[in-house]
């Protein structure tokens, strides 16, 4: 990787961080710059326009949510396990260990829902992402009899993803994990046989 390459990847790293804090709106050129201490210049010379930026940092958080939920559940046998560790990312993004300001996905969501993002589509492609992801692990755990047979396993990953979204947001909104764990115990009395 060249100088500018390091260059551009340090400015997409602290920017992304900083739009999922502060908002894709509302994040300004000039926090990039006190964030990263380029000057303009040396931020449009390698991004044509914030909106391009904000598209490549939203690309970049999202990649690396992916690979830490794909990490997570590698090495898991059973769906219960899998489960769970999707469910400990989740406690992480409340924590603040992944990323500063909660789910990416959230939050680029709900910026989308009030204003028009120039990057929807890969919103709902991430979105799309996770509900697969979670889809697979009800397939796995419906094979490995674990996950009962009657439910369907793409309805229940967007109930599943849902749920986790909006214990997140209240579990952060009140700093409290109670929310999160007591949709955690919802799904798992739903989705898992006795």
């Amino acid at each position: 990787m060249n100088k500018g390459e390091r260059t551009k990847r340090f400015i997409i790293e602290q920017s992304s961080s900083l739009f999922n804090k502060q908002g894709y709106q509302t994040t300004s050129i000039t926090d990039i710059m006190n964030a990263t201490k380029l000057k303009k210049g040396g931020i449009y010379n390698h991004f044509e326009n914030k909106e391009t930026l904000a598209r490549n940092s939203f690309t970049y958080i999202c990649n690396v949510l992916m690979e830490i939920y794909n990490e997570t559940i590698s090495n898991k046998q059973s769906a219960s396990e899998k489960y769970n560790a999707v469910f400990n990312v989740f406690i992480a993004l409340c924590e603040n260990e992944i990323v500063e300001g909660g789910c990416p996905l959230m939050n680029a969501a709900i910026e989308a829902d009030d204003s028009k993002l120039y990057f929807e589509d890969k919103v709902m492609d991430n979105f799309n992402n996770l509900i697969n992801l979670i889809k697979s692990i009800i397939e796995i755990g419906k094979k490995q009899n674990e996950i009962k047979k009657d439910l369907d396993p793409e309805h229940m990953a967007i109930f599943i993803l849902s749920s986790l979204e909006g214990s997140l947001a209240l579990s952060r909104l009140f700093k409290d994990k109670i929310y999160l764990q007591l949709v955690d115990k919802q799904i798992k009395e739903i989705l898992f046989l006795k």
